[in-house]
């Protein structure tokens, strides 16, 4: 009774949860119908607010898609435009930092180039190379190889220099903070010494908080990589003082994050390892509060090489397994935590799909609809005219086949006649090999010697298996007729009209046809097999002097045989 009731409960527990998740995407839906009544600029407002300030993806996921879309529904103004290339940039980095999904931050980024490149707005073209560069180095450093990506770096200076050129200064810092953190973690800061000194010296519109980190970053990279520690920790501790007290919003987190690994390293360094592992307990406090999962993970694998080497493996395996299963979550499965998060994302999609199958449908269907007509029309004429041309093919099949039976016939007979000529002869002339006048001296021949010569050799070919030896020879030819191999040479080119491998050739493929036609003894051989029994030593040659003399292929003859 007890299970039963157990059972019960458990039903209704799963019917109020899918009630609850049907309610919650059924508000997101609402939602999405409700706001689509807003303008782009209100919207764009409103998704900034929820995604730095409230902290709320979903919803700046919902206001941000509504403004993209609005360009595939017809709404080319230039400022339709720019909206929408910006919503898509800042829908690539909710996809990429607070969903994880890689796959739609790469679709979308790939829109926002196509619409930028297309209507030549290369301010924004800075945040789109970043955004590439981000997504390869995020999928990069949880790869089986998590070697220096000299690729990626060359990809973030591309976006700094076009920001610099344009003095769109937004994303020159952000290029700068990629280059540091991704040339100084590898000891590579030499590679991004131009970089270096033009943080440093350029003049900004106003000196910001993310400037003087930035600079005060540099200062301690330089002073680490001239082996004054004592300095390099000093300009690291300001650097986690700047971001703690001289910036503002969801940025601040990360950077103290940033300048909490630099102190860090710093401390492994110096072989001070109780501040080491502290400072990445902090890390991973911050990573865990602001939802930086990139960094968390980071965090855990130098939590796990660290007691690796110092021999504790207990803590190594632990932090070894939270990295791949949070890797995996990440990398691999690519979604979110929870039911909630992915339905969501799928309803939204879904929506996103039938607005822009929607508005594809009405600005193609009559371009469609002829499409297909002329499409059908052009197939239908194409697949007659294949089905004559096959036609064709048959029927010109059959009748080289047919003619290669007439040819067999015509030779058996031949055969039969020889076989009776021998029987017919007295007993000491029964050689049919043996040449009338005896061997003759070498030179040009008479007419009626080559045809005396030219008869014994069909003679030999007619009654002597050896012709099928992939080693039957000239010289054994003119052994069996009996005469010399000039002589029987002469003959064969003048009266034959080919030369002695034409000859040769020609009756193996005869014999090769007979075999072919012969189901009862030679239906288990493959064609490749047939072709070795009548002497020709590799299939390509078998193929190709049966399609000369025949006219079809051995396989396609064999098809007229069934």
């Amino acid at each position: 009774m007890q299970a039963h009731f157990r059972i019960l409960a458990l039903l209704l527990l799963s019917l109020l949860f899918s009630q609850a998740i049907a309610a919650t995407n059924d508000v997101a839906i609402s939602l999405y119908n409700r706001w689509e009544r807003l303008s782009s600029e209100q919207l764009m407002e409103m998704g900034a607010r929820y995604r730095a300030v409230a902290i709320q993806p979903d919803s700046a996921l919902v206001c941000f898609s509504i403004v993209a879309n609005r360009y595939y529904q017809g709404h080319h103004s230039k400022d339709d435009i720019k909206h929408a290339i910006e919503a898509m940039i800042q829908i690539v980095w909710l996809y990429a930092e607070d969903f994880h999904d890689y796959a739609q931050a790469t679709s979308y980024n790939l829109r926002a180039r196509q619409l930028a490149e297309e209507h030549h707005y290369d301010n924004y073209l800075p945040y789109i190379l970043i955004n590439d560069a981000n997504i390869d180095g995020m999928l990069e450093s949880f790869s089986i190889n998590q070697e220096f990506n000299e690729k990626n770096l060359d990809l973030q200076k591309k976006a700094f220099h076009l920001s610099l050129q344009q003095k769109n200064w937004q994303p020159l810092m952000a290029c700068f903070m990629n280059l540091m953190i991704e040339a100084s973690f590898h000891g590579k800061e030499n590679l991004i010494e131009e970089e270096m000194n033009i943080i440093k010296t350029i003049d900004f519109p106003d000196d910001t908080g993310f400037l003087k980190y930035e600079r005060c970053l540099v200062d301690g990279v330089r002073a680490r990589a001239n082996n004054q520690p004592d300095s390099a920790l000093m300009y690291f501790k300001r650097l986690l003082d700047v971001a703690q007290n001289d910036m503002s919003g969801k940025q601040t987190i990360h950077n103290q994050i940033t300048a909490n690994n630099y102190i860090a390293e710093w401390y492994l360094a110096q072989h001070q390892d109780e501040n080491y592992i502290n400072t990445l307990k902090t890390i991973e406090q911050q990573s865990i509060e602001s939802k930086n999962i990139a960094a968390l993970l980071s965090n855990y694998k130098n939590f796990s090489d660290f007691y690796a080497e110092r021999g504790n493996e207990q803590l190594a395996k632990h932090y070894h397994l939270l990295y791949l299963e949070g890797k995996d979550e990440l990398v691999n499965k690519n979604k979110l935590g929870n039911a909630n998060q992915v339905k969501f994302l799928y309803e939204l999609n879904k929506k996103n799909d039938e607005v822009l199958a929607t508005a594809q449908r009405e600005h193609t269907k009559g371009r469609v609809m002829w499409g297909a007509l002329v499409f059908s029309l052009v197939l239908l004429i194409v697949l007659a005219l294949l089905w004559l041309n096959y036609r064709r093919v048959q029927e010109r099949n059959r009748q080289l086949y047919n003619k290669s039976l007439e040819m067999l016939r015509a030779d058996e007979e031949k055969r039969e006649l020889i076989e009776q000529l021998q029987l017919s002869m007295p007993a000491e002339d029964v050689s049919p090999y043996a040449p009338s006048e005896g061997l003759q001296r070498e030179g040009k021949l008479s007419a009626a010697r080559q045809s005396d010569i030219l008869h014994r050799v069909f003679m030999v070919m007619e009654t002597s298996d050896e012709i099928y030896s992939p080693d039957f020879s000239l010289p054994r030819l003119a052994e069996l007729v009996g005469d010399t191999r000039n002589n029987v040479s002469e003959a064969i080119n003048q009266r034959y009209q080919g030369n002695f491998n034409a000859l040769v050739n020609e009756y193996r493929v005869k014999e090769a046809c007979r075999r072919i036609n012969d189901r009862t003894q030679w239906s288990d051989y493959t064609l490749e097999a047939i072709g070795q029994s009548v002497g020709f030593k590799s299939r390509s040659t078998f193929w190709t002097v049966f399609k000369d003399i025949i006219g079809l292929t051995p396989g396609a003859y064999q098809q007229q045989s069934n």
